[in-house]
């Protein structure tokens, strides 16, 4: 399984309850430096998922660019939309 897919279902809370352990031991074990942090007992594993789940959103997910950016889009296209029909409305009504 990809690191980025892995991350996902673990991030998600997608992984089956009985697996959840395991899944979360292996997204952490694939980052080095969080790994050996986790192992030496400077930060607990919720903490290296918090370090994981804010470099999700710093960095944005290379898988879910495209999804991101056209969730974006269409939160301003409806807006826009939204916004123009309102105004027409009000302008009809005022008539």
């Amino acid at each position: 399984m990809t690191t980025a897919r892995l991350t996902w279902l673990v991030l998600d809370r997608l992984v089956p309850t009985d697996e959840e352990a395991y899944a979360r031991a292996a997204l952490i074990a694939r980052d080095r430096e969080l790994h050996s942090l986790v192992n030496q007992g400077i930060i607990s594993e919720a903490e290296a998922l918090e370090t994981i789940r804010a470099r999700q959103h710093r960095y944005g997910n290379y898988e879910g660019f495209i999804g991101d950016r056209c969730v974006l889009w269409a939160k301003r296209l409806a807006g826009a939309f939204g916004g123009s029909f309102i105004i027409w409305l009000a302008l009809h009504v005022a008539r």
